[in-house]
């Protein structure tokens, strides 16, 4: 019996990878000493329009904000979005709203979408976020139109715009097949993209799915890469698939590629001691649990700091080698390292790490693999590397330049 219990825990590790705990750093990680191949050059294109002037305005860390408006500036990131009464974008960002396609709140649907009821379906059959949901009948013949018109009437002063659950896996809460809903959101960005022309940015929800059904009209997606354990962060096999679901997109999204990577952090209690310094920096004082419990939502004082800690050496790792994936990997990266969800905040709330402001001026290198989990891209001042293999490599470039980087790390280096 537990020889039998073992084969089966082990088939079930190799099936579902998405389980797994966090890939850990070795204590004594193997060396290897590698040379960088020569660069490929980059050289951004003049702007002619908006969308190519913000992207010509990039930083070399690139932030975007996934909801929560009220929670913060705007002026900080390079890209964000909610689902109304949102600030138009500058000269350096990029505002895009929310569409809400397959579903509709009966209890805060929004003005603007007029009079969607008349595609009411049912309500969601399952999930408590969601419980107040009435499916759309996307399939129906008007509704592609409906939709584009209410997008084009409410975006005016906007980049574009996001379609959540952008995939075809919705027949566990609306009956819809996916070949059915493959072809509706087929249909939808058809209309949209006819309607509003090529400046006009489409985006997508797409988790952890490499799905090119409408690549060759939409321009971005949003990687939000959910995980079961909270806990706990990515496995190895799940950050070498985040690698290889970057370059995906990266090579099949019309241009202009727009990839938003949306890590979830680990979520730990930290210890005493952390604990206390913490409250004394935010607070001034202690403070006792009962205290903790009637001003947070009930919760006690280790699982306030649970969901608000952020800043734990972990984390800070694992942010900046997702960081530098998503700046070396693709052409246009955004980063987003956030909290979990669910949790008693909102899901997307995060800290903005003060290595987010690193300067290393423009990219003047298109992203370079050296060996397999293993790359870079050349700035005007330094350059950014990512390794998530468990090696440690010692990286020479043709300037004599010598860059170390450690297991699951990534670094930015000043010349």
């Amino acid at each position: 019996m537990k020889k039998l219990l073992a084969i089966i825990v082990i088939s079930l590790i190799m099936i579902y990878p998405v389980y797994a705990g966090t890939c850990k750093t070795p204590k004594n990680p193997k060396e290897k000493f590698v040379l960088a191949p020569e660069p490929v050059p980059y050289n951004r294109k003049a702007p002619t329009n908006r969308i190519e002037e913000v992207l010509s305005n990039r930083k070399t860390i690139n932030v975007f904000r996934a909801w929560h408006k009220d929670m913060y500036d705007s002026n900080k990131y390079g890209l964000y979005w909610d689902n109304a009464n949102i600030i138009p974008p500058k000269s350096f960002n990029f505002g895009i709203r929310e569409i809400f396609w397959h579903y509709y709140s009966a209890k805060s649907s929004y003005h603007w979408y007029g009079d969607i009821y008349k595609f009411a379906r049912k309500k969601w059959k399952d999930g408590t976020e969601y419980k107040d949901k009435i499916n759309i009948d996307h399939t129906h013949i008007d509704y592609p139109k409906f939709i584009t018109n209410i997008i084009k009437k409410n975006t005016k002063t906007m980049d574009g715009i996001l379609f959540d659950w952008w995939h075809d896996d919705h027949e566990f809460a609306s009956g819809f097949s996916k070949s059915k809903v493959k072809q509706s959101r087929k249909n939808i960005v058809k209309e949209v993209r006819n309607e509003l022309g090529d400046d006009f940015l489409i985006m997508g929800n797409t988790n952890w799915r490499k799905d090119s059904g409408t690549h060759d009209t939409i321009n971005g997606v949003f990687m939000e890469l959910n995980k079961k354990n909270l806990s706990s962060g990515y496995s190895c096999d799940q950050i070498k698939n985040i690698e290889d679901i970057i370059k995906f997109h990266d090579q099949n999204l019309q241009e202009p590629r727009i990839i938003a990577v949306n890590p979830w952090r680990i979520s730990k209690t930290p210890s005493k001691e952390i604990i206390d310094k913490l409250e004394l920096e935010k607070f001034g004082k202690k403070i006792d649990n009962k205290t903790y419990k009637k001003f947070f939502k009930n919760l006690s004082r280790d699982k306030y700091w649970k969901f608000h800690y952020r800043s734990s050496p972990e984390n800070i790792k694992f942010a900046k080698l997702f960081t530098a994936m998503a700046m070396v990997i693709p052409e246009n990266g955004y980063i987003l390292y956030g909290d979990n969800n669910p949790n008693p905040n909102h899901d997307h709330y995060h800290d903005f790490y003060e290595f987010y402001n690193t300067n290393l001026g423009k990219e003047i290198s298109k992203g370079m693999e050296i060996t397999k989990g293993l790359g870079f891209k050349m700035y005007e001042k330094g350059v950014i590397v990512y390794n998530r293999t468990k090696f440690k490599y010692t990286i020479k470039f043709k300037d004599e330049k010598k860059v170390e980087i450690g297991p699951l790390e990534g670094v930015f280096v000043k010349n």
